[in-house]
Parts: C-alpha cells; structure tokens; sequence
C-alpha cells in the first residue's frame, strides 16, 4: 500500500501510529510502502533514515508532490490547508495520502484523527537502533557522566521563522538554565542537532556560553538518528525546540520539554501561521501524559524559572 504523508520526522511519526490498521482495512496482507514529500537534501534524507527503522515499513522514499490544496496554503485561522485524507492518483500511481497535522494543528488529539481507525501507541517498540548506536552512546555516557540534553534548533527557526521567530527565548536564556540546572543538578550540558543547526550554535549560541564552556557539550552534526536518539534515552532529561528531537525523545519516554509558539503569535513573518497551543500535547499517548514525562512550553510564557520549578516537581534530575 502506498503511503504519501509529510516529510518532517515529527510528522511522519504521527502518521505511522495509524498505518498499520489503515494497510489492515484497505489492503489486507499488503506493504507499507511510505512516500514522503520532499526531495534530495539533508533534512529529508533523515526523515527517510528513520521511516526505514521501523519493522512493519517495508520501504520508504520521497517524491516530489504536493499535499497542499490548489490556491492558497493558508487556512483562515492559521493553519495549513492540506488535502484531504484519502485516496489521490499522482504520476499515474494511486496512494493513500494521511496528514495527521491537519486536526493536530487545530488541536485535536491524534486517536480522534481517523477515528474508524486503530491507534497504536506502541510503534516504537518497533523502532530499530542498533547496537554499534547505543554502544556509542554508552561510550560517550561513561565519558560524561550524568547529563541533560538541549536541542535549542536551527538558525532560521530562531530568528526569521518558526516557533522561535524574533527569539523570545535567546541564547542567554539557554546559557542560563544550563548555568542552573549544571549548578543545581551537577548534570552536564550535551547539545544536539543535525549539521543543519550548526550555525545558530556556532554563531550565537556557542559565544554566549563563555565561562560555562567547561560545563556545555556540543554533538551537533556528529550522530546519526540511532545514535542520537540512544544519547537522549541516556539524559536526565530533554530540552528542545519544537522538531523530531524532542517528539521522538518523549515517545521513547525520556523526560522531555518542547518548545512552541503561542497561539496569535504567527510563526511565519509574511503570512498568518499559527496553531491551537492544544498541539503540544495532542500526539502524547495518555500513558506519557499520566507519567509526567512530557512538558509542553511555550516561548515568551514559560521561562528559566518555570522550567526548573518543573524538572524539580517531576522528579526529573
């Protein structure tokens, strides 16, 4: 069965709790063969390294389609105007196209997208990081000793457009809760990203550390997914931007605290883009949520103070 659904890891993620159930009523005993929208760079080469971690994909690639009404991509209330789920013949090949952002961006929880359909929390038990990863990861946890992880995220993202445009939270925000939670906690500082994010780290972020270096580790463009994701299972907890980072970290039940951009407040510069703050929770399995484990933050409400209150309340460090 054809699969085409966006291409971010979060994204994709979201799609692939109900693929199983949906190839089960549409095309029983068939594949899973997962088409993302993108093409041949960095960040979509990832998405399709991770897809092909999961046991019941049996292939993954992209394509260059659209999965965008004609007209514009802009909804009114700030959400994105995505086709319709269902069935769409593109490059005389039919594929089923789920976009699980549509509801999410508008806040609704991700069992109530398709609802006919089965929901199964449990996918990650079928994800795929191999030894020679956590191996690497344990190697490098030794080295450390007990520490955090931040992924503050790329530089467009937190300057011209994203969550964090116009940087309501700043560098010396990070440098700040590093400095409290090394001071408090006694935990390390590891910072990742993918060679993508290199510039903010390296540009504004790294120069704002200063005197704290001694304490601040930096991975950024040295993992690949299997190995970043077996450094997050080993950290205290996760801080990070709104990405795949911090959606996969907390599927896999690392503490976790994702950033988002409040509602009104367009991440987009030159067209209203906004989603219902209900989004940051609405992917979490209700097992997550009940654990405490999953901290939804938002930029310019939710500061330094909030979130040490929070990682002590929960028990996180």
């Amino acid at each position: 069965m054809n699969i085409l659904a966006p291409t971010g890891i979060g994204d994709v993620a979201w799609a692939l709790h109900k693929v199983q159930s949906i190839r089960d009523a549409q095309d029983p005993g068939g594949t899973i063969d997962i088409h993302l929208v993108g093409g041949e760079n960095q960040i979509d080469s990832r998405a399709l390294d991770f897809v092909r971690r999961f046991n019941f994909v049996d292939s993954a690639s992209m394509k260059p389609y659209n999965i965008h009404r004609d007209g514009s991509w802009f909804n009114d209330d700030g959400t994105y105007n995505y086709l319709e789920d269902g069935w769409y013949e593109f490059g005389g090949v039919r594929y089923c196209v789920l976009v699980p952002n549509a509801p999410l961006e508008r806040g609704e929880r991700l069992e109530s997208w398709l609802p006919h359909y089965a929901i199964n929390w449990d996918i990650f038990n079928e994800f795929n990081i191999s030894g020679s990863e956590d191996e690497w990861a344990a190697q490098l946890a030794s080295r450390m000793g007990p520490y955090c992880v931040f992924y503050p995220g790329p530089l467009n993202g937190n300057t011209e457009d994203g969550h964090n445009r116009n940087a309501l939270w700043k560098p010396e925000d990070w440098v700040q809760l590093g400095h409290r939670i090394h001071d408090e906690y006694g935990l390390r500082i590891v910072v990742v990203g993918a060679p993508y994010d290199a510039s903010y780290y390296q540009w504004l972020l790294g120069p704002a550390i200063n005197g704290d270096a001694d304490h601040w580790h930096s991975l950024i463009g040295q993992t690949n997914l299997g190995q970043l994701w077996s450094v997050t299972s080993r950290a205290k907890f996760v801080i990070s931007y709104q990405a795949g980072v911090g959606i996969i970290s907390t599927y896999l039940k690392t503490p976790t605290g994702i950033f988002w951009r409040g509602y009104g407040d367009s991440l987009s510069p030159t067209n209203f883009l906004s989603f219902s703050e209900k989004m940051a929770s609405a992917w979490v399995p209700p097992s997550i949520l009940n654990a405490g484990t999953h901290l939804p933050l938002i930029y310019g409400r939710h500061g330094v103070s909030y979130i040490m209150e929070q990682i002590k309340v929960r028990g996180w460090a």
